[in-house]
């Protein structure tokens, strides 16, 4: 009887992992099916199979220029997350003192503070600091939230690292410098690259914040917003498909490397 209803409990949470996923992914899947639609209106019936808003999507400055946007954006974002990341997790990791886990808590908190209210907060100050509205100030404030993701992905993969390795280094007459070099950043190396494509992906994905401080420098999220006001477009459906299909490869890559045991270069 307990065999049987374990075998019971287990179907019904797969059928519930199902649903879920498929409530999840609907929106999704609809969005890339029209996208291929020849219909100009996102509706039943199927009129028929195209390319052409992929075609239009390419040729269309007012997406393109934000599409590029969001990409520099990401990508200075990535870059300086995991520099300060990584700084942060190594003083951490050498840090002796008693709040150490209060202070990894406070580090988190802009992850924990609704978008709105961070997007507003940010655009008080760089008005109190007279800075315009640009494509600086949208990566200045997606590295509030991206940096200290970074250090703590960075972070876990630091405490992997046993502390041994760099007393055996020492040992051995290498100084703080090579030890870092020679040592940790290749062992933490996975990490890295998680970090990296993961603030990569929530710097060009994220809206709330860019439509804040973005100003006329637009990302590609807030400029699909504008066009989203102005009525229905198909090339919104194309440009949403390639944006999930960027994100959530990045995404799947990320874990890979999260999950990832052992550094590019060998075993712990």
């Amino acid at each position: 009887m307990k065999k049987r209803a374990g075998n019971l409990l287990n179907k019904v949470l797969r059928i519930y992992l199902i649903f879920a996923l498929f409530f999840l992914f609907a929106p999704i899947l609809v969005t890339i099916a029209f996208s291929f639609n020849s219909d100009r209106f996102s509706s039943l019936p199927w009129r028929g199979f195209t390319l052409g808003w992929y075609e239009q999507l390419f040729a269309y400055p007012v997406l393109m220029t934000p599409l590029k946007n969001s990409f520099l954006v990401g990508i200075a974002v990535s870059l300086a997350a995991i520099v300060l990341g990584f700084t942060g997790a190594y003083g951490l990791r050498h840090a002796r003192f008693r709040w150490k886990n209060i202070y990894l808590l406070g580090m988190m908190s802009p992850l924990a503070v609704p978008w709105m209210l961070l997007g507003l907060g940010l655009l008080i100050f760089f008005s109190r600091l007279g800075m315009p509205k640009s494509l600086f100030t949208v990566w200045i404030s997606h590295l509030v939230f991206c940096a200290p993701l970074a250090m703590v992905i960075i972070n876990t993969r630091l405490n992997t690292i046993p502390k041994s390795l760099e007393e055996a280094a020492s040992d051995l007459g290498a100084g703080h410098w090579q030890t870092l070099v020679k040592i940790l950043l290749p062992q933490s190396l996975p990490g890295i690259v998680a970090a990296a494509l993961l603030t990569f992906t929530l710097s060009f994905d994220e809206f709330i914040i860019s439509w804040f401080v973005s100003g006329f420098s637009e990302t590609l999220p807030v400029r699909i917003f504008a066009m989203m006001r102005s009525g229905t477009n198909p090339t919104l459906n194309a440009i949403g498909s390639i944006v999930f299909f960027i994100s959530i490869t990045l995404t799947i890559v990320a874990q890979y490397f999260i999950r990832s045991k052992n550094a590019p270069g060998g075993e712990l």
